[in-house]
């Protein structure tokens, strides 16, 4: 991981964020539903989270926050349903006590010889490429914070260790656009919430 002096605090914290958040999905294995996280300032949080830690995990954790003030905590929100998941991150918003929004998820990548040769019918192409030898399982975390950074992890099954992930602020473009949306003030908040049906949470 880049740990550039060029990065900005907020930038390293997002990218320490998501290294160590995907290292914690890592250990829950994989076939796993995607998961929902709010990035929140660890110093908001920190008696909470010093009150269920040991006395040498709390010490770690000051330590990661004197030497870094805008340390970032994922706290999980939900598990998400895998079909429709755009659709369904695309009604939910955070308020600015929540810094960003990250969200951990499998999918399935074939070659591009595969998706050529896929049938057109949806239940079809789903189980030929599935079956397919080429198909490779990924998964990927990304987040993006209010300032409108960016960060993703990917890591594959078949090469199935940390020293084998890789990071980039771009892999899942259209993902990182609806996590972006999701982060609005807290006037658009209580505009939000006073809707009939509204799927808010703060």
């Amino acid at each position: 991981m880049n740990t550039s002096p060029d990065l900005s605090s907020t930038q390293l914290s997002l990218r320490l964020a998501v290294s160590s958040l995907e290292k914690d999905v890592a250990q829950l294995g994989w076939d796993q539903s995607p998961s929902l996280f709010a990035l929140v300032p660890t110093q908001a949080i920190f008696p909470q989270l010093e009150a269920e830690m040991e006395p040498t995990q709390a010490e770690q954790l000051r330590a990661a926050l004197s030497e870094n003030p805008q340390h970032l905590t994922a706290v999980l929100q939900d598990h998400l349903p895998p079909a429709d998941l755009m659709e369904t991150l695309a009604h939910l918003v955070f308020g600015e006590d929540v810094a960003g929004v990250a969200v951990a998820m499998e999918r399935f990548l074939v070659s591009p010889q595969a998706d050529a040769e896929a049938p057109t019918d949806p239940k079809e192409r789903e189980k030929f490429l599935l079956a397919h030898p080429s198909r490779q399982d990924v998964r990927i975390v990304a987040a993006a914070t209010r300032d409108g950074n960016t960060w993703c992890a990917s890591r594959a099954r078949s090469e199935d260790s940390d020293d084998m992930v890789a990071q980039g602020d771009n892999i899942v473009p259209e993902l990182l656009e609806v996590l972006k949306a999701m982060l609005v003030s807290d006037a658009e908040l209580a505009e939000l919430t006073s809707e009939p049906g509204s799927e808010a949470d703060s």
